[in-house]
């Protein structure tokens, strides 16, 4: 980078200096321009006092260094000159200012007039070596360069200083990653010296990792509560196992008993493996979604003759249920409504009442579960979508919960494009109320 910026200024100076040296070498022309032109105005005020131009005052003009005046008659003949050598006086016609080289190699520049005296035709012409001016434009670009040397090795010393100050929280960044593992997630970068876009690539660098510590913490506690799950059923079975290789084969009172634990507890497994399963493909995002066309009204019927026919402590009915065509995954959606349902059967009490309604509002289907069951408590609300969380923990290992259900459903809604809101009071019930947009997506 040092290097880079370095080259650029090089690259900066150089034009700014060549540019420099240019417009000096033109200031220096045209300062000699106005000073022949001076010469030249004050040659033809003595050309004019002498008629003849016998008593001209070219003397006047021989002291000045550097600079020679000479007269050329109309026929393009040198007349006067106050240049002792008269050899290598050329006429010039171009009475603007030119740069002219002569034989010995000196720069000239000439400002030829032209003059009537006494109806002839004269031509003064005043010019001057440019060595003195060379010389100043020699010493300036000199100048000029041992400036540029200066600013460069300047720039490249407060630049690599500059550069190393720069990149050091790059440096702190690099040596803090590497010190990031899986065994050390906790660690962060350090933002306080920082700056700008700097400060903004380390925060968004520790919030990647909050977000990775939280997906590994989950993933964690996800490992750890499926374990913990299947511990007890597999304890179950390996417990009632043993007592029947032991003595209770023979007994067929601990053999029916055994029998109907096993059966339950696999069956209870079954279902905690099939919804990690189902949780674990929707992570992967390889869980399949059909969506077909089909009538709302007649599923909510199904799953309401379902409920009843397994379900015979509880009211369960249905005040509104509009015949609408959704777009949908049938059997997905089926799977998300049936768990809503399960759930109220499992926290209402006894004699309870179930609603199951369906209805457009706003161009979306709305599907409500109302029941008359125990309530969540204000704190669990916001939680009840995480895995395995339970509200209560001896109700729902009763009633055979792993905590997963909600989380299924949540996944099918948002699948759908839809939202769910959930409204609830201790001992007053739960209703939830489930937005499914109309139009095909």
């Amino acid at each position: 980078m040092t290097a880079l910026y370095t080259l650029i200024f090089s690259i900066t100076l150089f034009v700014l200096s060549v540019g420099l040296i240019i417009g000096f070498r033109f200031f220096l022309i045209n300062e000699v321009q106005n000073e022949l032109t001076k010469y030249s105005t004050l040659a033809i005020s003595y050309a004019k006092a002498d008629k003849d131009l016998k008593s001209f005052n070219h003397s006047a003009f021989a002291n000045i260094e550097y600079v020679t005046l000479s007269v050329f008659d109309e026929n393009k003949n040198l007349v006067y000159s106050s240049q002792n050598d008269k050899n290598g006086i050329s006429f010039h016609k171009d009475t603007s200012t030119t740069l002219f080289i002569n034989e010995l190699n000196q720069q000239l520049v000439f400002v030829t007039t032209k003059l009537e005296v006494n109806n002839k035709t004269f031509f003064l012409q005043s010019s001057k070596n440019l060595s003195k001016e060379n010389d100043y434009l020699a010493i300036f670009a000199a100048i000029i360069f041992i400036v540029n040397i200066l600013s460069l090795i300047v720039t490249l010393g407060f630049g690599s200083r500059a550069s190393k100050k720069m990149l050091l929280p790059i440096r702190n960044m690099t040596k803090a990653t590497r010190a990031i593992s899986i065994n050390a997630l906790e660690k962060r970068l350090n933002v306080s010296t920082s700056h700008d876009e700097l400060k903004q690539l380390a925060e968004t660098f520790n919030e990647m990792l909050n977000r990775i510590q939280i997906s590994y913490e989950m993933q964690n506690q996800f490992v750890s509560d499926a374990s913990h799950e299947l511990r007890t059923p597999i304890a179950v079975i390996q417990g009632y196992a043993n007592m029947l290789s032991r003595w209770g084969k023979d007994d067929k009172d601990v053999l029916e008993e055994s029998i109907t634990a096993i059966k339950s507890e696999s069956y209870n497994m079954q279902q905690l493996v099939e919804k990690l399963l189902f949780l674990a493909r929707s992570d992967k995002k390889t869980k399949k979604v059909y969506k077909e066309d089909f009538y709302i009204n007649e599923l909510i019927k199904e799953i309401i003759t379902e409920t009843k026919l397994i379900d015979l402590s509880h009211e369960v009915s249905s005040d509104i249920n509009e015949k609408l065509s959704i777009y949908a995954d049938r059997n997905l959606l089926k799977q998300a409504l049936r768990i809503f349902i399960d759930n109220s059967t499992k926290y209402t009490p006894i004699g309870g009442n179930i609603k199951l309604n369906s209805y457009v509002k706003k161009s979306n289907l709305i599907i409500e579960i109302i029941d008359t069951g125990i309530g969540i408590a204000k704190d669990d609300l916001p939680h009840i979508f995480t895995r395995f969380y339970r509200c209560d923990k001896s109700r729902t290992k009763e009633s055979g919960g792993t905590g997963l259900g909600l989380s299924i459903s949540k996944w099918i809604i948002g699948m759908h494009n839809g939202s769910i809101l959930v409204e609830s009071k201790p001992e007053m019930g739960t209703k939830i109320t489930i937005g499914l947009p109309m139009e095909k997506k």
